[in-house]
């Protein structure tokens, strides 16, 4: 079992690195807004690569989460009780600053549309932050 745990704790930390690097430098902005077809090309909506890019740090805080739950891991097999006591630390930690970056990321997105705008296109942005929650919830059952 502890296999099937670290095979899927580092496919997570590649997914969810390879998130914020992507959604950093502009690309998979498709995660955050759906795209505008118009006859002079494809174009996102205003302020999407900025929520891309706020995104990307939510993508960094999960990559931490699932780090130092790896770590906490690993100590508990390796049974040293200092070393998973301070994973557990830095794991809520990491994980408060999950939620904060999802909050400001909810609360930017907000201020640049003026309300709170999550119909048509920008359902996205809220479909891809609930699917970090899950995974990061079910990584937390695994490791529990």
């Amino acid at each position: 079992m502890e296999i099937v745990r670290f095979a899927v704790g580092i496919a997570l930390l590649v997914a969810s690195a390879l998130l914020a690097v992507q959604l950093w430098n502009g690309r998979w902005q498709f995660l955050v807004a759906r795209p505008e077809h118009t006859r002079k090309g494809t174009f996102f909506p205003a302020g999407t690569r900025e929520t891309g890019r706020r995104l990307s740090w939510v993508m960094v805080a999960c990559f931490a989460v699932v780090a130092t739950l790896m770590a906490s891991e690993m100590g508990r097999l390796a049974g040293s009780a200092l070393f998973v006591q301070a994973g557990f630390v830095v794991s809520g930690v990491a994980l408060l600053a999950y939620g904060g970056c999802i909050v400001w990321t909810v609360a930017c997105h907000c201020k640049v549309h003026g309300r709170p705008y999550f119909a048509g296109g920008s359902s996205r942005l809220v479909v891809t932050l609930a699917a970090t929650c899950i995974v990061l919830t079910a990584l937390s059952l695994l490791f529990a």
